[in-house]
């Protein structure tokens, strides 16, 4: 790269595409060349009456911001919806109970930052509230619900704290974990086990159950945690009387379903959690169009939550494999009717304590709605499930007899594989600039690096704290901020590049002028980078 410094004369430095004039003063060359230059280059407007001279912008650049002012929500964020979305869901996973809220002391000490999720709008509990209120759960004890963080690994998890049960031992508990999350199942009868890389059962329709133990004279279930999650009955069956959902929108559902009850089912295992209140479903897509459906409803994904802990709570009651299988299947036949026809249904309500014949009474009505309302096809499915003359069909029968609604909701899943792909490449960029931006931020003006106080002013760093300038501090002709995030963007990635194209660089002083390529940038930035990191305090283990 060339170094020039100038005191009072004007210079001419040839760069791509034109001659630049540089001086203490505006010349008329430059005034009336400027429209006619290569826009790659740094434009500067000196003048001896100023201590602090900008970086000047063309004034084809300038004639296109007159129209707005560049802001960096239309320029580098996500889309509005989407930033909006995820900011909510960033802002729900950092939520905290108050440090004097008395429901901390019923989180175990391996978890911190604690937020509980049964009453959410308790949770600006104060120091005047000295009592622990529970809620009596579906499962039958005084439960609590938390969001936590582990002290081990810094993730997020869902933390059921369930008291009052006295029938669990950990004996018990290790017993069942041993079947969900420590059992190695071999492939069998042509049927594929899903067990994650670190042992255990997973599946993307299933919320993962990592943990169950006892402490405090309670029993505790550790499952992953989805920021934004509601459950069905939430979702649609909260407070007014539901209303029957379209038949598009219930196939997505029952496709998800089955696929998860597949799954659990083909490890010899059972759901048992099959209810509208332990279903959780989120929003997938805001910006998809295609994650729209009919009457404006958003394409959700479905998950079954709290697997395992019924196994562990009426572990001395248990039964069959094949009977609590076929009690999934007539619970699953109970979603399908709630949402077909916009009441909430149980299978206990049905089936408990009931003979065949009032099962019948109880189902004629549902059964002809859904015939009247929705395709034999839906139909057929609800009859085999939820029938009381016959035993309802097994898993692979369902999904065998809905197996082109599969290819619908395998449409849907690749648009938002797409889509995923294309904000993984966003972040990629967004990812790269930020390495450079670090590794600027760095090196720029430290107040010292070992003995020599002057090693950011001098030698390689001083050029990159002329570059700094160039991508940040540009100014127009009256010294007004550019905020031209375009030229910062293409700035950046050309660095990153070590492109060889030509820009210029000057002091603030207006004194000294550096021609230099990107890549002689990039080579200043990263030797002075691997200088600091050979000379840096060693980072503290974590463990």
């Amino acid at each position: 790269y060339g170094y020039i410094s100038l005191d009072s004369s004007s210079k001419a430095i040839d760069v791509k595409g034109g001659t630049h004039y540089f001086g203490s003063a505006p010349s008329p060359s430059w005034e009336s060349s400027r429209h006619y230059h290569h826009t790659s280059a740094a434009q500067s407007s000196l003048n001896d009456n100023t201590s602090h001279t900008n970086t000047t912008v063309p004034s084809h650049h300038q004639h296109h911001r007159t129209s707005h002012r560049a802001t960096l929500t239309n320029s580098l964020s996500l889309p509005m919806e989407e930033y909006h979305h995820y900011r909510e869901l960033s802002l729900q996973s950092a939520q905290e109970m108050d440090p004097n809220d008395p429901r901390h002391k019923a989180v175990p000490p391996s978890f911190c930052r604690a937020y509980c999720l049964d009453n959410q709008h308790d949770n600006d509990a104060t120091s005047n509230n000295n009592t622990i209120t529970q809620q009596r759960s579906s499962f039958g004890y005084p439960t609590s619900l938390f969001r936590v963080t582990s002290v081990t690994d810094g993730n997020l998890y869902c933390l059921r704290r369930i008291d009052s049960v006295r029938c669990v031992s950990h004996k018990i508990a290790q017993t069942v974990m041993q079947q969900w999350l420590l059992s190695d199942n071999n492939a069998s009868n042509g049927r594929e086990k899903h067990n994650s890389s670190n042992g255990g059962f997973d599946h993307p329709g299933v919320v993962r159950w990592y943990k169950c133990f006892l402490s405090q004279r309670a029993v505790f279930f550790v499952h992953r945690y989805h920021a934004g999650a509601a459950t069905l009955r939430e979702r649609f069956f909260d407070g007014a009387q539901g209303v029957p959902l379209p038949e598009s929108f219930i196939w997505s559902c029952l496709v998800q379903l089955v696929s998860a009850v597949r799954a659990v089912h083909g490890n010899s295992l059972a759901v048992r959690t099959l209810q509208l209140n332990h279903i959780l479903c989120t929003q997938e897509n805001i910006m998809l169009v295609a994650s729209s459906g009919p009457y404006g409803l958003p394409k959700l994904r479905l998950r079954i939550n709290c697997v395992g802990i019924v196994d562990v709570l009426e572990f001395e009651a248990r039964k069959g494999l094949e009977e609590l299988q076929n009690a999934d299947m007539r619970a699953l036949g109970c979603i399908l009717l709630s949402m077909t026809t916009g009441v909430e249904i149980n299978a206990n309500d049905i089936y408990r304590n009931n003979t065949s014949q009032q099962q019948a009474q109880i189902l004629v009505e549902y059964f002809q709605f859904v015939q009247q309302n929705y395709s034999r096809e839906m139909y057929v499915v609800v009859h085999s499930l939820l029938n009381p003359n016959a035993p309802p069909s097994n898993i692979r029968a369902v999904g065998t007899s809905m197996a082109m609604r599969a290819f619908d909701e395998l449409d849907s899943a690749h648009g938002s594989i797409d889509e995923h792909s294309t904000a993984l490449l966003g972040i990629y960029e967004s990812g790269r600039a930020l390495r450079l931006l670090l590794k600027l931020a760095y090196v720029n003006e430290r107040p010292e690096f070992g003995i020599d106080k002057n090693w950011s002013e001098s030698g390689d760093c001083y050029i990159l704290k002329l570059f700094r300038d160039f991508v940040f501090h540009q100014a127009d002709g009256a010294g007004r901020p550019a905020m031209d995030a375009g030229h910062v963007v293409s700035s950046l990635n050309k660095l990153d590049a070590a492109d060889e194209e030509k820009i210029v660089l000057t002091s603030r002083d207006g004194k000294n002028v550096l021609v230099v390529s990107f890549a002689d940038v990039a080579w200043c930035l990263e030797k002075a980078y691997q200088e600091l990191c050979s000379n840096s305090v060693p980072i503290p283990s974590m463990t």
